[in-house]
């Protein structure tokens, strides 16, 4: 069977982590550590904050939403 792009896309967890963790993504987009952390835990970064990481080369906008297409949403039936 094969993948869709949005599964063989790195998780936003993955991204935040290759980019040094969410105290390094805090201080490159200018947000609290403790939000990024936030945005790892629960493996999801909010498309509002997706341009400033794209600016700032730590993923591209297309990567992002293949992240977020691939993690399932709160509350879904998985």
């Amino acid at each position: 069977m094969k993948q869709s792009s949005a599964q063989k896309a790195p998780s936003h967890t993955a991204i935040i982590a290759r980019n040094g963790g969410p105290a390094a993504i805090g201080r490159l987009i200018g947000i609290d550590p403790n939000t990024t952390k936030a945005w790892k835990r629960l493996d999801s970064i909010p498309a509002a904050h997706w341009q400033s990481l794209a600016n700032a080369g730590a993923a591209s906008l297309d990567e992002l939403a293949a992240a977020a297409a691939r993690t399932p949403k709160q509350g879904a039936a998985v």
